[in-house]
């Protein structure tokens, strides 16, 4: 590596503080090799300085390249950012690695993730529900996928309608509903209205499935509003993650232990091809909203509409449920999405194993032979 970085600060040993690590693909047609060297050095102190700073607060703050690997096509580097400069919140340290390099053309982030010490209650949580935890709230088998569904057309629906199409896929074994991402209310009332009835008709009918009411983010009361509607007997949220920001699931992590749905919303933005993307998919999908402290994480799936290349949504899974050492904590459940209808069961759990979550929307609700005969079509299959 010696001969590609000129400051060799950023090639000593890392040191006993917890670091991010973050690898990024440059396209070699567009940038130097040198490239590297600026986002390390300049991405964590901005310029090496010692006239200003002193030499001790440098070394401490600076970031560490780990490897370089160069070829005609590619040039790959693993950067160690170390937690003094980030202190544990994803959005300063997401600005950190990618906000300024976001207008470089040709550079993606391409994977993230964290020595074990960032993980603790004070820093980064990560998950605090399982598939088990999932599988066991809502009285389902432990060796087989879940079924979630989302509310369509949740937007026009009143309160009413949508308790009684809760009970009716409920009852029909659905495990998980949701809200459409895209339902937003008036006012918080609406929602609390909706979370005491579904609550209510659960607890007459002991129905255990899980309704993911989507938290609008509306201002700085959103934590309040959770706790209200956790209250009124809410068992799960909805988060519009890279909408609302990654702070509001980091924040949301600290003061709930319901499942916590993070919505792709705005993700495609950032790129869905594995050359091509500015931020890689599993960043974004996985391993950011994970170390963050989301349960499941919706994706576009490669059968519906969107369809996702297989070998990209693999991938996220992958990384959702990915154990190692830096990867100790809870997994975040993969939820392929968008455009399933029954026939397409099969062939998830043939890629995906058992332990994901598929979710269907207008596969479920506007079901020609109706909720319940699409709703059993789908557990067959699954």
């Amino acid at each position: 590596m010696n001969k590609y970085i000129k400051n060799h600060e950023l090639l000593t040993p890392l040191n006993n503080e917890p670091h991010a690590f973050a690898k990024f693909r440059i396209d070699a047609q567009k940038h130097s090799v040198n490239l590297i060297e600026e986002i390390a050095l300049g991405q964590s102190l901005g310029a090496w300085d010692t006239k200003n700073v002193a030499i001790n607060i440098l070394r401490k703050k600076i970031a560490k390249i780990v490897n370089i690997e160069s070829d005609t096509f590619y040039h790959e580097a693993t950067v160690a950012f170390p937690f003094e400069i980030w202190q544990g919140k994803l959005s300063w340290l997401m600005s950190i690695l990618f906000g300024k390099m976001s207008f470089f053309e040709g550079v993606q982030l391409n994977s993230v993730w964290f020595s074990q010490d960032c993980f603790n209650e004070k820093a980064l949580i990560g998950p605090k529900n399982n598939i088990n935890n999932i599988r066991i709230s809502v009285g389902a088998d432990l060796n087989k996928p879940l079924l979630m569904g989302i509310l369509k057309p949740n937007v026009g629906m009143s309160t009413e309608k949508i308790s009684e199409l809760y009970v009716e896929a409920a009852e029909a074994g659905v495990h998980l509903l949701k809200d459409d991402e895209i339902r937003h209310d008036s006012t918080p009332l609406e929602s609390l209205k909706r979370v005491s009835l579904i609550a209510e008709e659960s607890a007459k009918r002991n129905l255990k499935t899980l309704y993911a009411v989507h938290l609008q983010i509306d201002g700085t009361h959103f934590l309040e509003h959770a706790k209200a509607l956790e209250n009124a007997g809410a068992s799960a949220f909805l988060l519009n993650t890279w909408i609302t920001g990654i702070d509001v699931l980091q924040e949301l992590r600290k003061v709930t232990n319901l499942p916590i749905v993070s919505h792709p919303a705005l993700v495609g933005a950032f790129g869905i091809q594995e050359t091509t993307a500015t931020i890689h998919p599993r960043v974004t999908l996985a391993q950011f909203i994970r170390a963050a402290g989301a349960d499941l994480s919706l994706f576009p799936s490669p059968y519906g509409k969107l369809g996702l290349n297989k070998d990209l949504a693999l991938d996220i899974a992958k990384h959702c449920l990915l154990k190692n050492n830096n990867w100790h904590i809870n997994e975040t459940i993969p939820v392929p999405s968008a455009g399933i209808k029954p026939e397409h069961a099969p062939l998830a759990k043939k890629d995906f194993g058992n332990n994901f979550i598929l979710n269907a929307g207008t596969g479920i609700f506007t079901h020609p032979k109706g909720i319940n005969v699409s709703i059993k079509e789908f557990l067959k299959e699954l």
